[in-house]
């Protein structure tokens, strides 16, 4: 047993030593090789680095992608994470104001929040003394400090701003004609904060309809109930004798403490003596001991002023004439005016605020109550000096009462402990390391909703404020466009790993088959297979785990770069190392597809016998896959299982995984899925009509050799080499054609994706300029916005070729709720529509382009045609010449059927003088969607009924189909059976103020709970309104080509006469050349994709034609030996090399097209446009005759190297 433990050691350093020679053994070799052959080796480095690096490069950028989009979503509705309005607390009372100090203590509680900062947001007219110009911007007050300490608006670099600086907007500067440091006066408008503050009743409307609510403020203060008191005249002499006695009588009171003291509480007592209500006592203590703190003389001589001034225009006055008169003095102060310095202007907000408020003045709210105050107190005093000069009524004499002075320094003494930052119209918070949070749409809709119900189950369910998550909601939007981006780069990647993997596999299966008989004395001298195997794998590591790590640190250093750059313009912070995503992504590709690659050689290798390797003389085929013997015995082939699996897999694909995400709305995995679904089909066809690439090479040959007709005597001999060739250039003819196919489809998306989003934005905004009120309980001020549109028209005919109002559906009216129906006359289907009312110029004023029309009424004679040639079918709705309007009499009793009955009933009326109401029932011209023909049973030749109801009436129209349309920009038409749920009708103007009418008139609304909320929002709406209806909407659109600064200048024009916050202006130039702009880059990297095909398939090529080279050098030499020439050899080959890529490259061609017609026809089944193929011309010329420049080089720099040699080394293959 002891010499066997001594044996033991050695056998073991034995196998060690054998080892070490092994692996000596392997990188000797390996060494060697590349010392003999560079240039495989280059390649292969060169190919792997360049794939690596460029895809680990794209998924760095995947997953700096939520960076941006978060960028741009807070540019465009600004940092806010969540928004805290407020909302009414009782149905009493308008009054709305959030308690900060409050909503801070519960914010507080919840970790994900960081800090909430108050703001204030007006209205204001703004006016440059120096070049007497006026506009209207919005104007807000917040807190700068705060708001830099939570990163609010971090990427607007300010400063903190005091006393009455404020920064504006560069548009508002160019506007007004200011430069920096001049001064601006403000006037600001109490009727318009209070409509902000949330009064939506008249009283906001106008300074009349204001003074009842100011009087009933002040009968409910004094608790003045009695119509009796409120009318009671009092002798104006009698007041002005009391007024005399009264300053004698203070005065003795005065004289001391001791009687004023007494006084006071015989006053006190004899007001509970009195019979009035417990709050008018307390209310008359409050009052006496209020006059008995101030000096009682000098109230008395205003006292007495006020009687005297009375006596000089009225012998009696009442309560209600004094509430008049302070009312008159009150009135006057609701417009004000403040003088601030312009400190700087801001190009864009950054997310500060929204963009969609246009101009903006913004001050922080240090001093802001004081500076406030000031002016209000200001302008009382003028008002008061005014009021006390040129008065000669009751608001004159009342005048005279107010103390100005006195009532400034106590006003100014109280504000010194208001807090204006305790108090606010709105609040904004800001999330704790805001960036993970949204990067992805479930995260922001997570955070959001667990955050919001954390916070109510703090503050309770009935807390008076409502939570809006701006943020949350738009970057959803842009996480589509994201998914679109991740599908094109997984169709990048499918494209260069299968070249990438071709080279690689080209590379190794040269060197396996110039290396037979290497590879079989090293068998012949004991090498193992095994050996064999893990000496090719190592030799495709050497180039791959080389340019794996090049590729990494390029990667590193450009993700770096573009980090740095994606934080400094975001001003988030993230890692600059590589992204797990990314480097497992790099790893994974470099390691297994030079391990990929190497199974085909592997197998080549393996297969010959040791007695075929060291043949040098003869070729032999002896291929055996042991595998495919075995599952053809068992019964099982491989083909057949492939294709099982692969229609297995689709099915599932398209029965369940695409609904299921879909009805998930896990939209961005759905678009994958349909891309992969293209991408297999693209792949499938390719290698059907890759069928028919020899018939296409000959094809190709044949009139190449038509053109040079001298070469025609070389035709045998190249379609010799194409036949012999053929196994060989298949599979690269097959993955150039492939990757051709991809870049054109994934070109021709991208494009079609552009055109789609430019529809989408051009059918939603309809014409050049687009104003509307999200809010639809304001409307648009329509009569001035025409009075400066027809100035704009006379100011520049050539600007403005046409506009037009739409007014709010009739189903959004506030307080109706109403149920609209659409049927034909048998009451069956019925199907529900919306009533838009439109004017009779919609279609001169939008995008006709997107106007798709299916069915107009035949009989009617006055028609009009559009710049495109259809006919105007809203021009054909104010049409009513074969209108069939009913003219019917209608009596409280109900309708009289009998004729007999009925003559003496209208008989005995006529002599009992009753006078009878005439109806007339109209017949209503509507326009729908193409949807509703199947769905409604509905066309232009079927007579229709509209239906009106809800819980309180029901009301029958006739309904007469003028036009039917698949698409009308802007409103809800589709030809798709779908849109019966939410379909809008469009109504004549008149039509609409007809019917509305009626159901506000009808009896049962009349009495309905709701019929004060249509009230006050009618009476709320702008003055001197068209057909009386709210305009939601207007359209504007030019005549001409307008500039940047021109449209620019235009929209700040209008937007002096937006009259609130939520009123938005959409530029749709503006729109388009921003998403142009970002299409660009998606253009650039498909052409960079398109490029490093370009050298992949190069050095493919060059590998393919070297070997065809060697594999042909016996063929060669005869030819040399019986006289063809030198430059004849490289024709031969370079004739080849055309013909296969040309024909490669047109299958390739013709595949992108059939899938990109596929593409495009999906869009259009969505989009309901009309088919339209936008084919990526650059990309495929970029691509096709780069193949061609790419095949005439490799071929050339294959022969090249036998040119000089002699034929005796030629025919030895000693080359």
């Amino acid at each position: 047993m002891a010499q066997v433990d001594e044996i033991q050691p050695s056998q073991i350093e034995t196998q060690q030593s054998n080892s070490q020679r092994l692996i000596r053994l392997f990188f000797n070799y390996i060494l060697s090789d590349i010392a003999k052959r560079p240039r495989s080796f280059k390649i292969g480095l060169f190919s792997t680095y360049i794939v690596i690096a460029f895809l680990g490069l794209l998924q760095c950028l995947k997953c700096l992608s939520p960076f941006i989009f978060l960028q741009l979503a807070e540019t465009s509705v600004g940092d806010t994470d969540l928004q805290f309005l407020p909302k009414t607390i009782t149905n009493q009372s308008n009054f709305r104001l959030i308690n900060i100090t409050e909503l801070r203590q519960y914010t507080s509680q919840i970790n994900e929040f960081l800090d909430i900062s108050p703001r204030w947001l007006l209205i204001c007219d703004i006016h440059n003394p120096k070049a007497q110009i006026n506009l209207t911007s919005f104007f807000m007050i917040l807190d700068s400090e705060l708001e830099n300490s939570i990163g609010l608006g971090r990427r607007l670099d300010t400063d903190i701003i005091t006393s009455n600086q404020i920064y504006i907007t560069q548009g508002l500067q160019k506007g007004l004609g200011v430069q920096i440091g001049d001064y601006i006066q403000i006037k600001f408008s109490v009727l318009q904060f209070l409509k902000n503050l949330g009064f939506k009743t008249s009283e906001v409307e106008s300074k009349n309809n204001l003074r009842d609510s100011f009087k009933n403020f002040i009968n409910n203060l004094l608790q003045i109930s009695n119509d009796d008191i409120l009318y009671r005249k009092f002798d104006v002499q009698t007041i002005l004798q009391f007024s005399k006695e009264y300053k004698y009588y203070v005065k003795d009171v005065e004289k001391s403490k001791w009687k004023k003291k007494q006084t006071k509480n015989r006053f006190i007592s004899s007001i509970y003596s009195l019979n009035l209500t417990n709050h008018q006592k307390r209310l008359g203590k409050k009052l006496v001991d209020f006059l008995f703190t101030r000096n009682m003389t000098n109230d008395a001589q205003y006292f007495y002023r006020f009687a005297s001034r009375l006596s000089k225009f009225t012998k009696e006055v009442t309560i209600l004439q004094i509430e008049d008169g302070l009312f008159d003095i009150a009135i006057e102060m609701v417009e004000f005016q403040l003088n601030f310095q312009v400190y700087q202007s801001v190009q864009s907000p950054k997310g500060k605020w929204t963009e969609a408020l246009g101009m903006m003045v913004y001050m922080d709210y240090k001093n802001a109550s004081h500076i406030f105050m000031e002016a209000i107190l200001d302008r009382l005093d003028k008002v008061v000096k005014e009021k006390k000069k040129y008065d000669k009524g009751i608001a004159g004499a009342i005048s005279t009462l107010i103390p100005v002075l006195e009532t400034r320094d106590t006003v100014m003494g109280k504000l010194k402990h208001l807090k204006l930052q305790e108090y606010s119209l709105m609040a904004n918070l800001v999330f704790k390391n805001k960036y993970p949070k949204y990067e992805s749409p479930q995260n922001a809709r997570d955070i959001v909703i667990s955050t919001t119900n954390q916070f109510y189950s703090i503050a309770g369910y009935d807390y008076p404020v409502s939570i809006m998550a701006p943020l949350g909601y738009i970057i959803q939007l842009y996480h589509l466009i994201k998914h679109f981006i991740e599908t094109l780069i997984a169709a990048a990647t499918m494209i260069l790993l299968m070249l990438s993997i071709l080279l690689i596999y080209s590379l190794m299966i040269g060197d396996v088959e110039e290396k037979t008989y290497e590879f079989g004395m090293l068998r012949a001298l004991g090498f193992r297979k095994s050996w064999l195997i893990i000496l090719l794998l190592l030799q495709a590591l050497t180039f791959a785990i080389p340019g794996l790590l090049l590729a990494l640190i390029t990667c590193y250093l450009l993700n770096s770069i573009i980090s740095m750059y994606i934080f400094n313009m975001s001003l988030l912070i993230s890692s600059y190392s590589l992204p797990i995503q990314a480097l497992l992504f790099s790893l994974s590709v470099g390691i297994c597809m030079p391990i990929i690659s190497n199974i085909l050689p592997i197998q080549q290798a393996l297969s010959k016998t040791l007695r075929d390797s060291l043949n040098l003389l003869h070729k032999v085929i002896s291929n055996i896959n042991v595998t495919v013997m075995k599952l053809e015995k068992m019964g099982i082939n491989l083909n057949q299982t492939i294709y099982s699996i692969m229609l297995i897999s689709i099915g599932f694909i398209s029965y369940y995984i695409i609904p299921m995400n879909i009805v998930y709305q896990n939209i961005g995995f759905a678009i994958f899925i349909l891309n992969i679904v293209f991408i297999t089909m693209l792949v499938g066809i390719t290698m059907i009509i890759n069928l028919i690439q020899k018939v296409v090479e000959k094809i190709i040959l044949h009139i190449i050799l038509c053109i040079k007709s001298s070469d025609k005597n070389l035709k045998s001999i190249i379609l010799n080499n194409l036949h012999s060739h053929e196994s060989k250039n298949a599979k690269t003819t097959l993955i150039y054609s492939l990757g051709l196919s991809l870049i054109i489809f994934t070109g021709s998306s991208f494009v079609l994706m552009n055109q789609m989003m430019g529809n989408f934005i051009n059918i939603n905004t309809a014409s050049d300029i687009r104003i509307f009120d999200v809010s639809k309980k304001f409307g648009l001020d329509e009569y001035r916005l025409r009075q400066h549109l027809l100035w704009e028209q006379q100011n520049d005919p050539t600007l403005i070729k046409d506009y037009t109002f739409s007014a709010l559906p009739l189903n959004n009216y506030p307080g109706m709720v109403n149920i609209f129906q659409i049927s034909p006359l048998s009451n069956f289907p019925k199907k529900r529509i919306n009533l838009q009312p439109v004017e009779k110029n919609f279609l001169n004023s939008i995008s006709i382009q997107y106007y798709q029309p299916t069915e107009y009424n035949t009989q009617l004679k006055d028609v009009r045609y559009l710049e495109n040639g259809l006919r105007d079918g809203v021009y054909d709705l104010y049409n009513r010449a074969f209108n069939f309007d009913i003219q019917s009499d209608s009596d409280e009793f109900g309708i009289v059927s009998n004729r007999k009955y009925k003559k003496e009933y209208e008989a005995s009326e006529k002599k009992e003088g009753k006078k009878r109401i005439s109806k007339v029932d109209r017949e209503i011209n509507i326009i729908i969607p193409e949807g509703y023909r199947k769905e409604g049973s509905l066309s232009v030749d079927t007579p229709a009924l509209l239906v009106i109801k809800n819980k309180q009436f029901k009301m029958e129209k006739r309904l007469k189909i003028i036009h039917m349309a698949t698409k009308i920009p802007n409103f809800d038409f589709s030809a798709y059976a779908t849109i019966v749920f939410y379909g809008q009708g469009l109504i004549t103007m008149e039509d609409a103020e007809i019917l509305f009418k009626e159901i506000i008139n009808n009896r049962a609304v009349k009495r309905s709970r709701n019929y004060k909320i249509i009230k006050q929002f009618l009476e709320q709406l702008p003055q001197n309104l068209s057909f009386g209806l709210p305009k939601n909407q207007l359209f504007i659109k030019f005549n001409r080509e307008t500039t940047t600064e021109e449209r620019y200048d235009f929209n700040n024009r209008l937007r002096n006469y937006f009259t609130n916050d939520q009123i938005y202006l959409i530029d749709s130039k503006e729109i388009m050349k921003t998403f142009d702009d970002v299409f660009i880059y998606f253009e650039i990297f498909n052409a960079v994709v398109a490029i490093i095909a370009l050298i992949l398939s190069f050095f493919l090529l060059l590998i393919s034609f070297i070997r065809n080279v060697r594999n042909n050098c016996w063929e060669i030499g005869i030819l040399r030996a019986i006289g063809l020439k030198e430059v004849q050899i490289q024709k031969i080959f370079i004739y080849e090399a055309i013909s296969l890529i040309m024909a490669s490259g047109l299958i390739g061609t013709l595949v992108g097209f059939i899938i990109a017609c596929t593409f495009a026809i999906q869009i259009n089944t969505f989009s309901e446009q009309q088919f339209k193929l936008v084919f990526p011309l650059f990309t495929v010329l970029l691509t096709f005759f780069g193949g061609l420049i790419v095949a005439v080089f490799s071929s050339y720099l294959a022969v090249r190297q036998i040119k000089r040699k002699e034929i005796s080394s030629i025919l030895k293959n000693q080359i």
